[in-house]
Order: C-alpha cells, then structure tokens, then sequence
C-alpha cells in the first residue's frame, strides 16, 4: 500500500532499490528500535536493481589509481577489500535471511585471443593484485579449456570475486526481509521533493531527521537536493 497521508519516522529512504533497502537491512542491525519508512514511487526493486545484468562483483567501479589520488593507497587498497567481501557478506545474508536468488559464486574468467590481448590481461592482473585484490590465478589456455573451451585461448584469469544473482529475486527478497525487520515500505508513493527533514509525496509528506535519497537514475526527476 501507498502512503496514508502525513506520517513520521526516525529515517526516511527514499527509492527501494538495492541502496534504499541495504541500506534499511544494516540501520536495522545497528538499531532496531529506529523507526524506518521506506518511500517507493512504484515497487521495490523496480529500477535497475530488478532488471541489472545479475552480476554481484568486487570488480571496481572507476579508476583506482585516480582514487589514490585524491583519498590514498590505503584508502583504495580498504575500499577494494571491502568490495570483494560485500560478496560474500551478500551471500551470507541471503542465506541466513531465506532469500532464494539464485545466487552462485563463479568467480570471473577473462579469456585472451592472441599476444596484445594476453599483455593487456597480465598487467590487469598486476593492477589487481597491487591493489590488494588476492586470489586471481593465471591461467593457460589448457586450463581454460577445462573450464570452458573458447577459439584460439592465449592465456586467462580467474577472479573469486564475482557470483551470479537473480536481480529481482534479491530485490524482492530483501524487501520481505526488512519489512519482517519493522520497516515499513511504502510503494507506489512516487516522492516530489525531498527538503530537510521531510519527503514530500502526492499523498502525504513523510517527515524525518533523517532522510537518505536512493533513487539513482531516478534523482534527476525530482526537485529538492541532488
């Protein structure tokens, strides 16, 4: 159901995607008694979070080296590590919390075809592990036959970090699971404007102390704070 008009809360999410609804799952673990409400224009997982490609991966989004930069090596190198264990922390709480999203941890395999190609694979490999990322093999094109045969194989990698999901499955599951937790999801409750300490809907405002926008690709849509 939608909004019923004016309503309160200690913290307001807006956008139940994969943000909003992570985001509601771990405030829950930290303190169960906040009062969380959740504000979705159409349904959880609606966006890109139910229809993504199905990937669940420590492979880094952006430029490390432009990272470091500005924040660090050790901040990069942190940062890195913590994407390869959101994997598993992923996997962890699907299966303690029952969410059946098909997920399994394949790892990921990059095939070269021929010498320019197998250079570039070497130095992403170096990168990789120069930035903390343990557990990438090289592989021959023998072992890559073994596990799957391609044309021409020159030389692989394998990284352990990266498993396959159902998108919508972990979307829709994880919304089960925190509103099981106390938060109240609110859908088809598209919200106009956010402003401090409220959220405001066609069918209501939703005020807050805290309100956190998740809303992605949508935000460009809305008025308020970007």
């Amino acid at each position: 159901p939608g909004l019923p008009g004016d309503r309160e809360a200690d913290v307001c999410i807006v956008g139940a995607g994969y943000t909003g609804l992570w985001t509601a799952y771990y405030l829950k673990q930290l303190d169960p008694a906040l009062s969380i409400a959740v504000l979705e224009a159409r349904f959880a997982g609606f966006g890109a979070s139910g229809r993504n490609g199905g990937w669940l991966s420590g492979l880094p989004p952006g430029h490390r080296g432009v990272l470091a930069a500005r924040h660090g090596r050790d901040s990069v190198v942190a940062w890195q590590r913590m994407l390869n264990d959101s994997v598993d922390e992923v996997i962890g709480v699907a299966a303690r919390e029952g969410i059946d999203a098909d997920i399994v941890k394949g790892g990921n395999l990059e095939v070269a075809r021929n010498p320019a190609q197998a250079g570039r694979l070497r130095a992403e490999v170096d990168e990789d592990r120069h930035w903390g990322v343990d557990g990438i093999e090289i592989l021959t094109a023998a072992e890559i036959v073994e596990r799957i045969r391609v044309d021409n194989a020159v030389l692989g990698s394998f990284n352990p970090h990266c498993a396959r999901i159902q998108p919508a499955k972990l979307a829709r599951g994880l919304a089960d699971v925190v509103e099981r937790l106390g938060v109240t999801i609110y859908e088809q409750t598209p919200v106009t404007e956010i402003a401090p300490g409220r959220a405001e809907t066609p069918l209501g405002v939703l005020r807050a102390p805290v309100v956190i926008r998740a809303t992605e690709g949508f935000t460009s849509r809305m008025r308020g704070l970007r």
